[in-house]
């Protein structure tokens, strides 16, 4: 147990902490002081999202008022990213934060994969530094200054400045660095506010102090979603008739209101060629978690602070808060509050966001949403599954010949012919006793030609014959598609029951039912010549190297060719085999990755050291964790360490 722990600072970086108690007890030795603070050799020094956080608490002083919450929501960088994940998520985090296995973290918070790196140096504002040395005798990291987009600080107007402290030191993953041992005399640059980029910083850096010391909000995916989608309808330039963004329009606007050098320097980029950017996947139904700085970015430019848009009161929840009732009538929660969660998935046919609602009894429907009061939540659009309660409740209707069909049909909260198929489903014996008879009480202006073929399928193949010799005689000429077009429910009882009949009686077979004969040699001459120049285009091009794939040459391709390549490329041999040679194996794309950063390098006058550009490589979930393409790496970065002497020596 430690006899003594320093006062944490406000804004301080548990790094920082752990750093200044290294300088106090005069401790030389990296593995002794990770040793002291966490009792285990195998803590490192982690500046932005550190574990082992509960063997920290455990070796505190005795009479000390800290917590894990505490250390996490004051001392750590967790808050920036917490309002912009699943509470799941969120929760699963903060425990590996404070057990032994924070190896996921990173990878959870989706800083990976998100092509937003951490800033390579710790850095400092020189305002700040002169004003805790005079208030509390030394200085120290502060957290807001060490986050990605936080390019000023925000209390002082100052732009940070890097000191030569890495934030990953990979040589001396033990050290612990304080910012008294590292001053440095700078002078303050100062944010012009006449500067449009500045400004843009400046409220950025604001957002996130926001969301460091006074953001408590989770909302979740879902509810960031809704919000972002109620604000952009507002304006129909955005959204079309049938209630979808236009991506391409947003943008447009959106490049429009950043300027490029911006979107650029925060690591942020939109490619209009690609489909699949970040603003687009942002304002789609939430898939996946995307970095904060991205978020924060469209907020300003939807004119809100972090601070008003996640206050916002969600205004319309097309679902209705949880929980939600159970609509099976012979359920013992029928129209009781009883459903905890729900699916809900884009309804693409007519842009509308539909939920499945699953009750434990087995009984599944979905809804569309809608702008109709809270009794509309005990409407159904359709019934995926009606379970076992329901299907039991309706085998002991039926073999009771004391109730009609039409009080089975209430009891179960379907129509007469729902009942009337799920019994032939089921397998019940058809018809049941009187069951002609009280059909007719039931239905007395239905016809018995209607009622027939529903309750007797098997019995009834006369009728359907008829009917599918009726509609051949009316339709001389006509092809099978189109006159099982016309009766499908007649043509689907005598697959099931009369195939052989039916074979016997269907009309000749026509070519293409008239339509003109596809040239596949034709077209697989033109898709060859456009899949040469769509793979020419993705290797020549200056932005961000993109893996060449059958689906990468694809979308590059133009309507109808990027159809025929998708779905029809076993007709087309030429291009299949001219796609072979053409998509990059991984190691091919690792190797041209670092052959564009080196070059990219070059460009920018800039020659990093080789352990930087391993460094890098080995970041890339293309190229991470692949040790067969280590060889090629190593060799493409031989190459480019010699282009960069070369360009130094000239």
């Amino acid at each position: 147990m430690l006899g003594f722990f320093p006062t944490p600072y406000p804004d301080e970086l548990l790094y920082s902490i752990c750093a200044r108690y290294q300088e106090q007890m005069n401790d030389s030795s990296q593995t002794a002081t990770v040793l002291d603070l966490f009792k285990t050799k195998n803590a490192i020094a982690i500046f932005d999202l550190p574990s082992k956080l509960q063997r920290l608490i455990n070796n505190l002083p005795p009479g000390h008022a800290y917590t894990v919450d505490q250390l996490i929501d004051n001392h750590t960088l967790l808050p920036f990213y917490s309002p912009f994940l699943p509470l799941d998520r969120l929760k699963l985090i903060r425990q590996e934060m404070s057990g032994n296995n924070g190896s996921k973290i990173h990878t959870r918070l989706g800083i990976v994969a998100g092509f937003i790196e951490m800033p390579s140096y710790l850095r400092f504002c020189p305002v700040c530094m002169e004003k805790d040395q005079k208030q509390f005798g030394e200085c120290y990291w502060h957290r807001l200054h060490q986050l990605p987009g936080v390019e000023v600080c925000p209390t002082h107007g100052i732009f940070l400045e890097e000191s030569n402290v890495l934030t990953h030191n990979r040589k001396r993953i033990s050290e612990f660095v304080s910012l008294e041992q590292k001053i440095q005399a700078v002078s303050p640059r100062p944010v012009d506010p006449s500067n449009n980029t500045h400004t843009v910083l400046l409220r950025i850096a604001r957002d996130i102090e926001w969301l460091l010391n006074d953001c408590r909000f989770v909302p979740g995916l879902e509810a960031l979603y809704q919000k972002y989608f109620s604000i952009v309808k507002n304006n129909r330039e955005l959204v079309t008739y049938t209630g979808r963004i236009r991506v391409q329009e947003l943008l447009r606007i959106f490049k429009n209101y950043y300027p490029a050098i911006i979107i650029n320097s925060l690591q942020c980029p939109l490619n209009e060629k690609s489909r699949d950017h970040w603003l687009a996947k942002l304002v789609r139904y939430p898939q996946m978690v995307h970095h904060p700085l991205r978020h924060l970015l469209f907020i300003q430019f939807l004119g809100y602070t972090a601070q008003e848009f996640l206050q916002l009161q969600q205004t319309h929840k097309p679902f209705g808060n949880a929980p939600w009732p159970c609509l099976n009538p012979v359920c013992k929660h029928f129209k009781k509050l009883h459903i905890r969660e729900y699916e809900i998935t884009d309804n693409h046919k007519n842009s509308q966001l539909t939920a499945t609602f699953a009750c434990n009894c087995g009984f599944v429907y979905y809804r569309t949403a809608s702008d109709k009061p809270l009794d509309d939540q005990f409407r159904f659009s359709k019934i995926k599954v009606y379970g076992s309660v329901w299907e039991e409740s309706l085998k002991q209707f039926w073999v009771d010949p004391s109730i009609t069909l039409k009080d089975i049909s209430q009891s179960l909260g379907v129509t007469v012919k729902t009942v009337l198929r799920q019994a032939n489903r089921l397998n019940l014996t058809l018809p049941r006793p009187n069951i002609m008879a009280k059909m007719n009480e039931v239905y007395p202006s239905l016809k018995t030609s209607i009622i027939s073929p529903i309750l007797t399928p098997i019995h009834n193949s006369e009728y359907h014959r008829q009917q599918w010799l009726d509609i051949m005689a009316a339709n001389p000429g006509v092809g099978r598609t189109k006159l099982r077009s016309k009766i499908p429910a007649v043509y689907s009882h005598l697959y099931k029951y009369d195939r052989e009949w039916l074979k016997q009686h269907l009309p000749p077979l026509q070519s293409n039912n008239g339509s003109p004969i596809v040239d596949w040699y034709r077209r697989d001459l033109e898709t060859m010549a456009a899949v040469k120049m769509a793979a020419q285009q993705l290797k020549e091009d200056d932005e961000r190297p993109t893996w060449i794939t059958k689906t990468a040459i694809a979308n590059c391709l133009e309507h109808p060719t990027s159809s025929w390549v998708k779905k029809h490329l076993s007709q087309l041999p030429l291009t299949a085999r001219l796609l072979a040679e053409l998509v990059e194996t991984k190691e091919e794309f690792a190797v041209r990755r670092v052959m564009w950063a080196a070059n990219m390098f070059c460009k920018e006058n800039v020659y990093p050291k080789r352990w930087q550009l391993v460094y890098r490589a080995s970041l890339d979930p293309q190229t991470r964790e692949l040790p067969l393409i280590q060889n090629a790496i190593n060799s493409a970065l031989e190459s480019c360490a010699n282009l960069l002497y070369l360009q130094q020596k000239s």
